[in-house]
């Protein structure tokens, strides 16, 4: 299946899901494999975006939600090594890998406020 339908259906039946786990989410990095990528939400796009500076942000919206959602994705070869190198849990197409330190409220709002104005300018 093409990512982007996989990525559809993800945010289509996960996206309430995926949306409170980054909610406080301070320490970890949540990934999500639709196929050719890995895809990043929200604090764990921040963490990504900091560790493969190549990846790419998109912003969408989603019901109930009055702001965008921002994502975060790299190309699966990318990652894969990042996985050996770092402890994580597996479960599907998603994989939870602890960080070494914690992700700062004002950093995250940083990251996100210009992560939003790169894509919108």
């Amino acid at each position: 299946m093409p990512s982007g339908i996989r990525l559809q259906q993800l945010i289509q039946n996960q996206h309430i899901k995926i949306l409170s786990r980054e909610r406080q989410n301070e320490l970890f990095l949540h990934l999500y494999d639709i196929g050719a990528y890995w895809v990043a939400f929200e604090r764990s796009a921040c963490r990504l975006s900091g560790i493969f500076r190549q990846c790419e942000i998109t912003l969408f919206r989603v019901p109930a939600c009055p702001e965008y959602v921002v994502m975060a994705s790299v190309p699966s070869g990318e990652v894969e090594g990042y996985f050996y190198k770092n402890k994580f849990l597996r479960d599907g197409i998603y994989r939870k890998v602890q960080s070494d330190h914690a992700l700062s409220m004002r950093d995250y709002r940083h990251w996100r406020e210009s992560a939003v104005e790169s894509v919108l300018l």
